[in-house]
This record gives structure tokens, sequence and C-alpha cells, in this order.
């Protein structure tokens, strides 16, 4: 929050550059700020030494020091804001530029909403094409960044040393910068146009001090790779987790699908559903209730919500669609953005009104089980799957509802217990006698140690307690096409015996038998893994692995929710990804999600390909994440969450 406001600020800065660009960044210094070049310019293609080398130049008599990437264009009033905030924030860090299509960026928009100058940083890189340091947090990155060049990008490296030294990080509203659409010199050009989510080359907030902040945002609803999402705040930690928005719209009653075909968004639905969420989360905060199109008391100033709001959709949309693509599309995305976030502020406001904060819409739609039609599996017969009559083992969920979340501490485990609270289930703790939903980790943990789960297992289900049993479908030791059906040998592989044992110990549960189950906290080995972390890191090598079956931990969870209102005890259902993936489509889909690499891959003998049809008819269930976006939260997971070096 606001410092001491008399303590003397001496502000300097300086333009990193590639020789390449010196010209360009000469212009941009205009005789006031040094310009530092790549010491190695014919090195491997990387930020990081030059910026390091800048963060270790600043003058004896500053203060604070700004870093501005060679290819950025200043607001009127990048000086005075930049001194007034110093002045106002002295010990923090100031980002004054974000990307339109970031967590920081989302937040900026939030800040708009809510009329602050600055925002308090997401859970995730700090943005460092137009930075301001405090001196002193300056030489302490410089130090403990040294030997670090070949990990992390230095933006992931910038935040992870923050958060580690406890300096506050805050993103200016509007940005102070705009990133110019020049090609990347460090490999980014990957990620498409790159550009602010709110810039003015004026001020339109120029009565407003520098110290309206706001730093306490749970919930951050953003717009990325075609995809409706939120950042959510644990809380008591400094950590955040990652959902899609309409999973948590679901927790507040909200049926997302339903809302987004009565809007009639149309291939816009994703940013439409971002913008509404958007919305209940403002005005879930006390905001006032002034409509946008208005220009109302109730929001921040209409000219910086409009600018806002226009850059979201391009902004969710630049991985796959040129600037020409994104210049003709924009006036269309900026009025479904614009429709969006009006209804999500008259259901939230009227939600207020009738004290219905908890239940905003009408809950999640009863989609009734219906077949679906297996393309990958179009080498084998359709079955004729008959559902028996379903006895839900808890009768309705929502508040009244409670469940117990039990097994060894795994990633799957937190999630479950997340996503659960996520839709208003009250989670017990020990034995209360209400169904539990058990995580083995057997198959995909390599910490699972068989006697353990097995223990663990009959505890769980002591006295034919009822519940949810997650297994593997590594109990199926055969190499073809199999269902819940195919036989599965007692003699068969130590790993098979050991499931079919866990198993046996829930008679009254029903089974759900994982693919290869992955996403944010999952374990940093393993084929998939590896290759997320090689693509991030830009590290090409060879990856040898079994084929796979992925299902996103999200997409557990779906079918854990399924089960506890559709499952029948004692049955057994596939949950996985319909297609199997080889490591060279697996290397394909990181590529696509994460960063472009070339990388050998082998293929170990597959496992079976596990029909999921059961689970689809009885259940409802479908896979809902995709690998682009299921590889994507795990990557961010990995740099931004996780102690990986």
């Amino acid at each position: 929050m606001p410092g001491d406001v008399n303590r003397g600020v001496r502000l300097s800065g300086a333009v990193m550059a590639h020789p390449q660009r010196r010209e360009a960044a000469a212009r941009l210094a205009g005789g006031v700020l040094d310009v530092v070049t790549d010491p190695d310019p014919a090195g491997r293609p990387s930020a990081f030494r030059t910026s390091l080398l800048a963060w270790s130049s600043i003058p004896g008599d500053s203060t604070h020091h700004f870093l501005l990437h060679d290819d950025m264009v200043l607001s009127g009033t990048f000086f005075q804001r930049a001194e007034r905030a110093a002045r106002a924030m002295p010990h923090a860090a100031l980002a004054l530029f974000a990307f339109w299509n970031s967590r920081n960026g989302a937040a900026v928009r939030q800040g708009a909403l809510a009329g602050a100058r600055w925002v308090a940083g997401a859970g995730e890189y700090t943005p460092v094409a137009a930075l301001l340091l405090p001196k002193e947090v300056a030489e302490g990155y410089v130090e403990w960044a040294a030997g670090r060049g070949d990990t992390w990008p230095d933006d992931v490296l910038m935040g992870r040393y923050l958060r580690q030294a406890g300096v506050p990080v805050f993103v200016a509203v509007p940005s102070l910068a705009e990133h110019e659409d020049l090609a990347s010199l460090v490999d980014n050009d990957f990620q498409g146009v790159r550009r602010s989510p709110c810039f003015f080359t004026d001020d339109p907030l120029a009565g407003l001090g520098e110290d309206a902040v706001l730093d306490d945002l749970p919930v951050i609803p953003f717009f990325k790779r075609g995809v409706a999402q939120c950042a959510v705040r644990v809380p008591g930690s400094g950590r955040w987790r990652d959902l899609r928005c309409e999973d948590y719209l679901a927790g507040l009653g909200i049926d997302a699908g339903g809302l987004v075909a009565r809007a009639g968004a149309g291939a816009h639905g994703a940013l439409w559903l971002t913008a509404y969420t958007m919305g209940v989360v403002h005005r879930g905060r006390g905001r006032g209730d002034a409509r946008v199109v208005d220009g109302g008391r109730g929001l921040g100033d209409a000219r910086v919500v409009d600018e806002a709001l226009a850059t979201m959709g391009p902004g969710g949309s630049c991985h796959e669609l040129s600037g020409r693509e994104l210049g003709r599309l924009s006036a269309e995305l900026h009025e479904v953005a614009r429709a969006g976030l009006e209804a999500g502020l008259h259901d939230a406001a009227r939600a207020r009104s009738q004290g219905l904060e908890a239940t905003l819409g009408t809950g999640p739609a009863d989609r009734p089980p219906r077949a679906v039609p297996s393309p990958s599996l179009t080498d084998h017969p359709p079955r004729v799957v008959t559902p028996p009559s379903p006895v839900p083992l808890i009768a309705a969920l929502g508040p009244s509802a409670t469940v117990a979340v039990s097994g060894a501490e795994t990633f799957v485990r937190e999630h479950l217990a997340h996503a659960l609270a996520d839709r208003g289930l009250r989670l017990a703790a020990g034995d209360s006698g209400v169904p539990v939903v058990h995580v083995c980790a057997l198959g995909w943990s390599p910490d699972a140690d068989p006697e353990e789960e097995l223990r663990l297992a009959r505890a769980a289900f002591a006295g034919g307690r009822s519940g949810v049993l997650l297994s593997s479908v590594h109990v199926y030791p055969q190499r073809k096409w199999v269902d819940e059906e195919t036989p599965v040998s007692p003699a068969a592989t130590p790993l098979s015996r050991a499931l079919l044992q866990v198993e046996a110990a829930a008679p009254g549960a029903v089974v759900l038998r994982l693919g290869t189950p992955y996403g944010p906290g999952m374990p940093q080995g393993g084929p998939v893994a590896d290759l997320v972390l090689r693509s991030s890191l830009n590290r090409p090598a060879p990856v040898s692995g079994r084929p796979v079956q992925l299902v996103h931990v999200q997409d557990v969870a779906g079918a854990v929710l399924s089960s506890l209102e559709r499952g029948v005890a004692g049955r057994v259902y596939n949950i996985a990804g319909r297609k199997r993936l080889r490591m060279g489509e697996l290397a394909e889909a990181v590529s696509k999600a994460v960063r472009p690499m070339d990388v050998e891959t082998s293929d170990e003998p597959p496992g079976p390909l596990v029909n999921v049809e059961r689970a689809e008819v009885e259940l409802g269930w479908r896979e809902s994440v995709t690998p682009d976006y299921g590889l994507h939260t795990f990557a961010q997971w990995l740099a931004y969450e996780s102690d990986r070096p």
C-alpha cells in the first residue's frame, strides 16, 4: 500500500536492446535514458543476460530504476506517473505494462472496472517489458538470478524472485507503455500479437492519485487461448488455482452453458462468458450498480473500461489469429465482451438486491444421458448399453450435501477437494458416515506403495461404506482395446493384481478407472511432465514413453460429481480421453500448447485403448478439457507455483 510520500525519489532508466535494434533503442531513450545492448548477440536468443546487465548498472544516486524493452511505445505522461507512483509505493515493484492475454492483464481490467490506478499483480510471471524496481530490489535480483540464465525466462525468474523476497507487485491501470508489433528476437513470435490490455497516449485518469490501489482480488477472470478461465486465490496462501469460468460459476449455482446459449454469442461464447464472470466478480465485491453503456458512476472511467473490454477478444485469440484477422473482428469481439459484462453486472446486482448472492443462477442443467459416437473406436463394434437404474450416493449436490475425501496426499486428491468445495459440497473430516471419495494413486504416482494403498482403501470403505473409488486403467494388462467388461486375470501383472485388491476393498463404491491424470500439481516425472518442462525451458531432447490416454484433473472432478448423482454402486467406469496419444503426438500437442520445440520421441509398447462409452451413457460424463488447455495449465503451474528450478 502507499508508503511515505515524503521520501526522496530519484528515478533512472535504461532501454535494453539487441545490437540490431540499437537505433530504435536510441530513439526510445531520447538522450535521457541509457541504452544497454546484448553482451552476447551471437549466443542463444535470450533477454535474460541483457536485463541482468541493465539491472546491474544503476546510477549510484538513483533510488529506483526502470527497464524498457526496445519495442515499447511510451504514454505522454510516462515519466510523471512513474515518479509519482514510486513516491506513493516506494518499496514495490511496479509493472508499467502487462500483456493483454495474461492474468495480470485481466487484473488491469478488473482495476479499470473498480476505478483504480494500480492493481496487485496476479499469481504468474512479472511482466518485465516496462518494469520499475527500487534500487535495493534490483540489486537483490541480480545476486539471486546470477547463474539461472539457462532455466526459466526472465519474466518468470523475476516473478519467482519477487515472491520469495516478499516484494509486492502492482500493475498500472491503464498501462504506461504499449508493445509494438515487431518480430521477436528471442523466439516469442509463436505467441502472436502481444499488446497491452489498456493503453492511452494521454491520461484519462489525470485527476486520480497514484495511491488508488486495488489489492484484494480473490478471483481474476481471463480469456486466453480461446478459453474462459479464472485464477482463484487459495485462501491463507500466496498460491493461485486455475479453473474454467463455467466451473467457478457452477459453484455459485449458475448454469454457464444455459447462459451462453440464451445469449446467442455463437462462436464467441467463451469471450462472452469471461466478460460475464468479470461482471459477477466485480459486482460481488460490492461495487455500484451503473450500466457500462451508460457510463455510470458505479464503475470506473467509461473510456478506460471500454478500452479494456476492446482488448479482451483479440488478446484471447491472438495465439491463432493474425493481426489482420484480429483487426477485422475487433469491433464484433468488443460488442460481445460488452454484452457479457452487462449481463454479469445485471445478474449479480439482481442477486444482491434479493439476498441471493450464493444462488445467482438456476444450477447446473440436468443433462439426460445419451450415447455419443466413438470415432477413435470405430474398428470395434459399438456396445448396446442399457443403463441400470441409478441410486444416487448423494440425493442432490449443493450446500446441504456432505462428502469425505481420502487417500494419499496427491495432486488428484487435492484438486478433488477444491473442486467439490467449489460446487458447494461440505467436506467432512474423519469417519463421519457420509459417502467417501477415495483416491488410489497406484498406476500414476511414483510414490504409491501397493500395501499402503490397500490399507488406505480398506480403512476408507470399512463397514461397507459407500462412495467413489478412483482406480486406474492400468488394471488392464492387455495391449488391446478394452472396456469395463474385459476380464482381468488375477495372475496378471503385479500392478494389476494390486489394483484389483484395492477395488475389491470397496464393494459398495462406484469405481472410476482413470487414464493418465494430468494437470497442475502432477508429479514432475514421466513423459508428460518431461515434455512440458522441456518445452517450457526450450530444451529439446530425446523422450520415450508408453502411449497415454490423458484425463485432466478437471474432468476427473466432473466424473466424480456425476458419479455422486448418477453412479451405480459396484459399477466400473473408464474415465479417460477418447484418443490414445503416441509420444510424437504428445510432443506435437505440447509444442502447440506451450512452446514450439524439436524433440526426438520413441514409443514403448502401448497399453490398452480403453472405451469410455459407459461413463458417457450412464453418467452423462464427457471429456471437456482439451489437451491444449490442459497442457498449458500444467506448464503455467510449473512456472508459477512449483519449486522446479
